[in-house]
């Protein structure tokens, strides 16, 4: 049996209870959880197999004082060594092909349930 990709909608009850263990750190989750599922989904088929550098350079900010969450490539066009040039970052920057926004686009309703749930547990205590 294959092992399936993780997606948020399939592993919702895990993470309601993550945030209800900690509802402040509900953007922390979140973010693990949409990084998770673009690695899984969209960054195996679409760039240098070989090297992963797309995947292994993902990652999330949630950020206490702005109250948000940034997803994005922690990467330098000029001081990359691994071989992504300005081609594949010029095309994500611009728009084309880019494997974040789908994502988190179809995972809008579940992530406002879940800050939802986290207001309603802080309100609570």
């Amino acid at each position: 049996m294959a092992k399936k990709t993780f997606t948020m909608e399939s592993n919702l009850d895990k993470i309601i209870e993550k945030v209800e263990a900690k509802p402040q750190r509900v953007m922390n989750v979140i973010g693990q959880s949409l990084t998770r599922e673009i690695k899984a989904t969209t960054l195996k088929s679409m760039y240098n197999s070989r090297t992963k550098i797309l995947s292994k350079t993902l990652g999330y900010w949630a950020r206490r004082n702005e109250k948000d969450l940034q997803i994005g490539f922690k990467m330098s066009i000029t001081k990359n060594k691994a071989g992504a040039g300005p081609g594949i970052v010029g095309d994500m920057m611009t728009g084309h092909n880019d494997p974040i926004k789908p994502v988190v686009a179809k995972n809008i309703p579940y992530m406002t349930e879940l800050i939802g749930k986290a207001l309603a547990e802080i309100e609570k205590d």
